[in-house]
C-alpha cells in the first residue's frame, strides 16, 4: 500500500516566504523600494512534498559519508531512519529546476515511466498526482510508493471522479498536458462510461460540446488556474446548460498568490516574478500583474536579472512575488540583486545563489485589500448545483 503524505495539519500553520507580520518593504542601497508580496513562494502542499523528497534522500543514504548535504534547500527538521533502497520521483517533483536540481546532485532520479524504476526501490509520487493505474505498477513491481500527491490536488482528483460517478459530463478547467489534469482525468476515466473535456476558455467549451448534450455538466478546476478564467467557463456553463454542478478546486494559496500578486501590482512600477518557467501558477502570476498593465518579469533565478539590469534601474518601485514552487533562498537571492542596483559593492548574482537565506531587513506590513467570497457564488462555493432552462 502506498504510504501517505506527511499530516496535512502540520503544514497548514507554516508561513510562506516570511511571516505576514513581517511581509516586507525594503530600501535598497540605490535607494529604490522593493515590495514583497503578502504571499508568495512555497505552499504547504509543495513544502510537504519537498521536506519528504530530503527525508527519503537522507534515508537513502544520498548524502555525504557524515550525512551532511552541500546543497541546504529547506530540509526537513527530523530524519527518518536510514535505508539503502534508492529513490526515484515519477515525474518531476515539482515544477522549480533549482530544486530538482538539489535533489538529483543528492542522488533523488527523476523518470518518466514506472518501468525505468527497479523493483525494490522507492518512488516519490509528485505533488500534481499520476495515473493510479502507475501506482497500481508500481507496487506490483515491489516498489515502495510514497505518496507527495497534494491534498489540494487529491481534492480535485475525488471531486472529479464524484462527477463522473454521478453522470455529469467532467469539464477540467485547464492545461490538457499538464501533469495534474493528465492525472486528474486518469482518475475519472477509472470509472465506466465517463465523459470528460478539457478546456482552458470559453471558446474551447463550445467547441468542445459542439453537436453534444449539455444536459449535465460537472466542472472542476486545475488547481493552478487563473481564477478569473474559470469564473468565465463557470458562467458561460450555467447559460448553456439544464443542470452544472461545480466544485471551485482552484486551491487557496493559488487564490491567496493571485489576489497578493493583483495588490502588489497596483502599488509599483514593474513585478520581478520568480518561479520556474515550467510552473504554470508562477506564469499565472505574472499574467495576472500585466492584466493590471504592469509590466512583469518571469525569471528563474537572480543570476537572470543582469540581462534586464537596464530597465530595473528605471523604475523606482519594484515588486517581488514568486510561484508556489519557488524556494525561500531562490526568492531572497532575488531581493538581494534588487537591493544591490546601482551600488558599487554589490555582490554578483550568482554569489547571492550561493549565500543561501537572509532574513528581510527593515521589514513594513503591506496594506492588502480584502477579497469577500460571496456564499452564494458557485465559483467561489465548495460545490453548487445550478438550474438553467436551455431554449
Amino acid at each position: 500500500m502506498a504510504s501517505s503524505p506527511m499530516a496535512d495539519k502540520d503544514y497548514l500553520a507554516k508561513p510562506d516566504y516570511v511571516p505576514e507580520s513581517t511581509r516586507a518593504q525594503v530600501s535598497g542601497t540605490s535607494g529604490k523600494t522593493i515590495l514583497v508580496a503578502e504571499h508568495a513562494g512555497f505552499c504547504y502542499g509543495v513544502r510537504m512534498a519537498v521536506d519528504k523528497a530530503f527525508e527519503l534522500a537522507h534515508a537513502s543514504r544520498c548524502c555525504n559519508s557524515d550525512n551532511s548535504c552541500s546543497s541546504d534547500a529547506q530540509q526537513p527538521a527530523t530524519m527518518a531512519n536510514t535505508s539503502d533502497k534508492p529513490v526515484y520521483v515519477l515525474g518531476e517533483l515539482i515544477h522549480n529546476p533549482q530544486v530538482v536540481s538539489r535533489l538529483r546532485d543528492m542522488g533523488v532520479k527523476t523518470v518518466a515511466c514506472v518501468d525505468d524504476i527497479p523493483a525494490g526501490s522507492t518512488c516519490l509520487i509528485r505533488t500534481h498526482g499520476v495515473d493510479p493505474g502507475h501506482i497500481d505498477t508500481a507496487q506490483a513491481r515491489d516498489i515502495d510508493v510514497t505518496d507527495a500527491t497534494c491534498p489540494d490536488v487529491r481534492r480535485v482528483q475525488d471531486s472529479a471522479k464524484q462527477l463522473a460517478e454521478e453522470g455529469y459530463v467532467v469539464v477540467i478547467v485547464g492545461k490538457a498536458n499538464h501533469p495534474e489534469v493528465i492525472g486528474i482525468k486518469a482518475h475519472c476515466e477509472r470509472i465506466e462510461g465517463a465523459r470528460i473535456v478539457t478546456v482552458t476558455s470559453v471558446d474551447e467549451f463550445d467547441e468542445a460540446f459542439a453537436g453534444v448534450s449539455k444536459n449535465r455538466i460537472g466542472v472542476v478546476s486545475q488547481t493552478t488556474q487563473l481564477e478569473e478564467a474559470f469564473k468565465q467557463i463557470v458562467a458561460h456553463a450555467a447559460q448553456q446548460c439544464r443542470e452544472l454542478k461545480v466544485f471551485n478546486t482552484i486551491c487557496p494559496a493559488t487564490f491567496k498568490r493571485q489576489s497578493a500578486a493583483e495588490a502588489l501590482a497596483k502599488q509599483v512600477d514593474i513585478v520581478v516574478v520568480v518561479g520556474g518557467k515550467n510552473s504554470s501558477n508562477t506564469g499565472h502570476l505574472a499574467e495576472v500583474c500585466r492584466n493590471n498593465n504592469t509590466p512583469a518579469l518571469h525569471v528563474e533565478t537572480a543570476e537572470e536579472l543582469a540581462q534586464y539590469k537596464d530597465v530595473l534601474e528605471a523604475h523606482q518601485v519594484i515588486g517581488v512575488t514568486a510561484g508556489a514552487s519557488t524556494p525561500d533562498w531562490l526568492i531572497q537571492a532575488v531581493i538581494e540583486y534588487l537591493e544591490a542596483l546601482g551600488s558599487e559593492t554589490g555582490v554578483s548574482a550568482a554569489e547571492k545563489l550561493d549565500s543561501g537565506r537572509r532574513s528581510v531587513n527593515n521589514a513594513q506590513t503591506l496594506a492588502h485589500p480584502v477579497y469577500p467570497v460571496d456564499p452564494v457564488d458557485p465559483v467561489h462555493s465548495a460545490h453548487s448545483v445550478i438550474g438553467a432552462s436551455v431554449s
